[in-house]
């Protein structure tokens, strides 16, 4: 597949001899290297290559794989929850579930997820796939950003040491393509020297993070769309007329099932909700004293009560 990038004969990373042997001895990568072995049919460009330069583009697709595929099951799997908690399928309206950097890191990957969908999927041909790495700064930013995400300490409920058959399907850290993804960059004429290094390794950092926040917003959006349905409760009935079911405001009402941690975005639909009612409210008691209430006992349910108006410093 055409990536709109020139197409050099040899691979632009150069990965240490040791750091290849230390991946070779992960199960979990060399499953993924033979499953993805399945698809390595070079373009008609790259099939000129040597054979140790295909082997090498295959090996660094590899790796990018094992680095983006993570993220992007990240971003699916965020973009069902939202659907789940906004009750939506407008994909235009996911963001709104998160907020602050998870929110920035969301829409970054929907709109690179979106147009390089075959990239982040290691999609064609194993060599065009890997020199695109180098293409745009947004390619370079996801996969530093992924490469510190594959590193970091992210939290987890307990710190115990997880079983061997566990730990023998997951993927290794991946912090070996830095080093080499520096000296591409530095090397390749189109970056312009050293300088533009430090600017994208300054926004991949940030990425990281906005991607860090949203795990921990998926963790909230799991709890509050899985959380099993229970019956409506009944509300209070409040000092208003008897065909008007609005809750006075500051009454409390009864919620039965577990407790749970309120998310955000929960909070703040509870608090609009809480606005409109008492908004209601009001009009639907004004309404309701204006028309069927005497004067005097408008007055005790407004609050006014029988007392005169006294005299004040504005009032002569």
């Amino acid at each position: 597949m055409d990536y709109g990038y020139a197409a050099p004969m040899e691979s632009p990373f150069v990965i240490p001899h040791e750091d290849v042997e230390a991946l070779g001895t992960s199960k979990a990568f060399c499953a993924l290297r033979r499953h993805l072995a399945r698809d390595a049919d070079f373009c008609a460009t790259h099939s000129q290559c040597s054979p140790q330069a295909k082997q090498t583009y295959l090996l660094h697709r590899d790796m990018l794989h094992a680095l983006i595929m993570p993220v992007v099951t990240l971003f699916s799997r965020a973009s069902t929850l939202a659907s789940a908690a906004l009750c939506t399928q407008r994909a235009s309206d996911l963001e709104l579930a998160f907020s602050g950097e998870s929110r920035s890191a969301f829409i970054g990957l929907q709109c690179f997820i979106t147009e390089e969908a075959d990239w982040c999927r290691t999609r064609g041909c194993p060599a065009c796939v890997v020199t695109a790495t180098l293409s745009t700064d947004s390619h370079i930013r996801l996969t530093i950003a992924a490469s510190l995400l594959s590193t970091a300490n992210l939290a987890t409920p307990t710190k115990e040491e997880p079983p061997q058959d566990i730990e023998d399907k997951t993927l290794p850290p991946l912090p070996h393509i830095l080093p080499a993804l520096q000296h591409a960059v530095i090397n390749d004429p189109f970056w312009e020297g050293s300088e533009i290094w430090g600017y994208i390794l300054s926004r991949a950092t940030q990425l990281s993070a906005g991607i860090q926040a949203l795990i921990a917003e998926c963790v909230n959006l799991e709890s509050l769309v899985s959380s099993p349905t229970t019956e409506r409760p009944g509300s209070k009935r409040g000092l208003t007329h008897p065909t008007v079911p609005f809750v006075v405001s500051g009454q409390a009402v009864q919620e039965k099932g577990v407790k749970l941690r309120k998310s955000k975005l929960a909070k703040r639909q509870l608090r609009l909700r809480d606005e409109e009612v008492e908004l209601m409210r009001r009009v639907a008691m004004q309404c309701w004293a204006k028309a069927q209430v005497p004067k005097h006992v408008r007055g005790e349910v407004l609050g006014l009560g029988d007392s005169k108006r006294t005299r004040s410093l504005t009032c002569p």
